[in-house]
């Protein structure tokens, strides 16, 4: 239901550049309603039930499809949409106590805006502003569901979620200005635009593609002031070159600066410099770079990533750290995410001394443990997680196959989407005689 909602708004979307045939519109109109529920609702597939069942996000978010392509219908098939739309709203609105899903109400107030029900658009407004996280400078809305419709959790599901409430902000400010939305959007367009990942992109395809929509509805227009097309690029006080701006109104894609000796050992400053001209920038430094151990943040054996309802923990605990040739050695492993007991795959990449023989028929065991697949690499094995509450525990059995005294690959577990934050273990020595 999810996709073909999203395709629906797709193609509403592509009539202002190319034609579209209308009957294929319809045709998906008409399919979307059809799979609507008698109680108002559109249904998802249940795993553990192995059953549908009734979905308030996938409803919102159908609902939203439904509204925002139904403005140039004819008055048989808007009527349609329009009964459509007054189930799923109902069906909503019975539930509106226990909403506690931004996502959710996000879509709603979309197709609350469109139709103009103002009793619909004041209750989401409200519950935006509630469900509203503040961090420093900026502004995010949490995903409290398993995951979107679309299967995005952890940080890719919060950034999906948060661009969702700054769109809806956005065209909630449109029908008047109000100082106070204005500043949750402006701290809503911060946090999305500094919650880039290394490819400057945020995470997950759906994310990146909500995050624009939120970015072209929120962003202030840009100013275009003769003389300030130039920017000029300092590392630690000294400039390093000077960067022609694109205008405003033009869509290019990103100047790319290297940086080389301008960088010091230690703290070093980035500073970007425009002669009068106060209008928006975007800028996004993506750095590599080594640190001994004890200065990072992996511990030994056991470690927690602290995190907004996604913490991880991993231990890692082998049976021996002295064996012979041949001698079998068992890791168990406990991985975990914290404060939240749903959907999402981790990985985890355990460690491994150099040259090891890795057990297969215990890796086939683990997979009856919360293991979904593995992959067995020279120097770890990597392990694919499908978590449920109280996480993962398994054991894998290698065998060295000769003398050494090496050190391990570290061990690592992150989510999926995010592999920056993680709960590393640091190298283990093995002596092998």
């Amino acid at each position: 239901m999810s996709l073909t909602a999203y395709v629906l708004r797709f193609l509403e979307g592509t009539n202002e550049f190319v034609e579209v045939d209308p009957q294929v519109t319809s045709k998906t109109r008409s399919y979307l309603i059809s799979q609507q529920t008698p109680s108002g609702a559109w249904t998802r597939y249940d795993w553990s039930t192995k059953d549908q069942k009734d979905d308030p996000i996938e409803t919102a978010y159908v609902a939203r499809a439904l509204a925002t392509s139904s403005e140039s219908l004819d008055a048989k098939e808007r009527a349609a949409v329009v009964a459509s739309l007054g189930k799923a709203l109902a069906y909503l609105d019975d539930r509106i106590s226990e909403w506690r899903d931004p996502y959710l109400v996000g879509n709603y107030a979309i197709a609350a805006i469109t139709l103009k029900r103002q009793e619909h658009i004041a209750n989401a407004r409200e519950l935006l502003t509630r469900l509203a996280h503040h961090e420093g400078s900026t502004t995010y809305w949490n995903l409290e569901a398993n995951a979107t419709p679309f299967y995005g959790w952890g940080t890719a599901g919060r950034l999906e979620t948060t661009a969702l409430a700054v769109e809806t902000l956005a065209k909630l400010e449109a029908l008047g200005h109000d100082p106070t939305l204005a500043e949750q959007i402006n701290r809503g367009l911060q946090y999305l635009l500094t919650h880039k990942d290394r490819y400057a992109c945020w995470y997950s395809t759906q994310a990146t593609q909500n995050v624009i929509e939120a970015i072209i509805a929120a962003m202030p227009a840009g100013r275009n002031e003769i003389g300030n097309t130039t920017a000029i690029i300092l590392v630690n006080g000294t400039k390093l070159k000077d960067i022609n701006l694109p205008q405003a109104t033009e869509v290019v894609g990103p100047r790319v600066i290297d940086f080389g000796d301008e960088l010091k050992t230690g703290t070093n400053e980035i500073a970007i410099q425009r002669a009068g001209d106060n209008s928006a920038m975007q800028t996004n430094v993506i750095t590599s770079y080594y640190v001994p151990w004890a200065q990072s943040e992996a511990t030994e054996t056991e470690n927690f990533k602290a995190g907004d309802t996604r913490a991880l923990k991993l231990k890692v605990d082998f049976d021996r750290r002295e064996a012979k040739i041949g001698e079998a050695v068992t890791c168990r492993v406990e991985a975990e995410r914290i404060g939240f007991a749903g959907y999402g795959m981790m990985i985890a990449e355990i460690g491994l001394p150099p040259g090891v023989e890795v057990d297969r028929e215990s890796l086939e065991k683990a997979k009856q443990n919360g293991v979904d697949g593995y992959e067995v690499q020279p120097d770890k094995v990597v392990f694919y997680l499908w978590p449920s509450a109280g996480g993962s525990h398994f054991q894998f059995m290698f065998r060295p196959r000769f003398g050494m005294n090496a050190m391990s690959a570290p061990s690592i577990l992150y989510d999926y989407y995010n592999p920056e934050a993680n709960a590393a273990v640091v190298p283990i020595g093995f002596s092998v005689q």
